[in-house]
């Protein structure tokens, strides 16, 4: 699986103790620091500095998770998930895209997808909240990753 990820945009990153989860990035790994314990989350950097293996050791509400690359940041919401987590990740920085087709319609929203992005336009008068995020009108999510508006899954 492939995340596109947007500068300065926060990923939720959904993880279960039956499975690795590797986040490989094009460039070094210099540094992460995760926000919670080291009795909840198992890290290791392998691949060349390049990849960063993460394996839950209990159920919890996890903390925020910080990678840096020798070329950008990436910031992650990490959750645990008992239907859909992640395991394979390749990451690679998006950019808001132009060229954009249908993906998901209803009555309160529209996801259109690009090649590196997402763009979801709100239908309703009131915020939505997309990935934590209130949004009245329309703004580009990173292609790839969860969509959660309203707090359900959607998309990924």
């Amino acid at each position: 699986m492939s995340f596109y990820i947007l500068a300065n945009q926060v990923t939720f990153l959904l993880l279960s103790l039956n499975l690795m989860t590797t986040l490989s990035f094009d460039s070094e790994i210099i540094s992460y620091m995760y926000g919670g314990s080291k009795e909840e989350i198992y890290f290791k950097v392998t691949n060349k500095n390049k990849t960063l293996a993460i394996k839950p050791l209990m159920k919890s509400d996890y903390s925020n998770l910080l990678v840096i690359t020798k070329s950008n940041k990436y910031y992650f919401n990490l959750k645990y998930s008992e239907t859909k987590p992640h395991q394979f990740i390749e990451v690679f920085d998006g950019v808001k895209s132009h060229n954009l087709s249908k993906k998901l319609h209803t009555t309160d929203y529209e996801i259109l997808e690009g090649k590196s992005s997402v763009l979801i336009i709100n239908k309703k008068s009131e915020p939505l909240f997309v990935n934590s995020k209130e949004i009245n009108r329309k703004e580009y999510f990173s292609k790839g990753v969860p969509i959660f508006i309203n707090n359900e899954r959607v998309l990924n």
